[in-house]
């Protein structure tokens, strides 16, 4: 079961928000590039329906991910508090419209831009060259976003290009964390068959 939850997360998170994204450049009287992907869900019919149903799956398919964290008991304690919060927030985001509080679940998803640092340190010794890079990354990148906004510095022509930059990185790392734990079981696997087939 944790096998399954953990493989889930290589193409959901990221895939329901691609997916959103490439709808979005159908949507007739809407701008990809200056509106943010919530203003689709104050659009009647169609739009706010494939907005709620794509961040949906994508804040069911991280909580998942998240619980499945946690059946490695306290390792990845943090890692999973961070990407839940995270993955309620998003769930918050397709219920409520933009402009509730309630959207985001008051800026409760401002952790994940932990949740890649926290994953690489409970990795520990286990974390490869390629996960190290883009944990590192994923968070510098959540971050520099979060200044942009909070500073005022991200053009308001410009600001829903910005977001989809931003939530590439943000997404993207589930993929390859979770592509990271299903490699580290395999090679704690590997051991194990060497010694069976001797």
């Amino acid at each position: 079961m944790r096998a399954l939850a953990i493989r889930q997360a290589i193409l959901f998170p990221l895939g329901a928000m691609l997916a959103v994204i490439a709808f979005a450049f159908t949507v007739p009287g809407y701008s990809s590039l200056s509106q943010h992907l919530s203003e689709m869900g104050l659009m009647p019919g169609l739009p706010a329906n494939m907005l709620t149903a794509c961040i949906a799956v994508n804040g069911a398919a991280i909580i998942v991910f998240s619980l499945a964290l946690l059946d490695w008991g306290h390792r990845f304690a943090l890692t999973a508090l961070t990407s839940m919060l995270f993955g309620v927030a998003m769930l918050s985001n397709g219920v409520f419209t933009t402009g509730s509080p309630l959207h985001g679940m008051y800026s409760i998803g401002i952790f994940s831009i932990l949740t890649p640092l926290l994953f690489l340190v409970e990795l520990g010794a286990d974390a490869s060259r390629r996960i190290a890079w883009v944990a590192r990354a994923a968070s510098l990148l959540g971050m520099a976003y979060l200044w942009l906004m909070l500073s005022g510095f991200d053009p308001q022509p410009w600001h829903g290009l910005t977001q989809r930059i931003a939530l590439l990185p943000a997404f993207g790392w589930y993929t390859f964390a979770a592509l990271e734990l299903r490699r580290g079981g395999r090679e704690r696997l590997m051991p194990c068959l060497v010694t069976l087939g001797a």
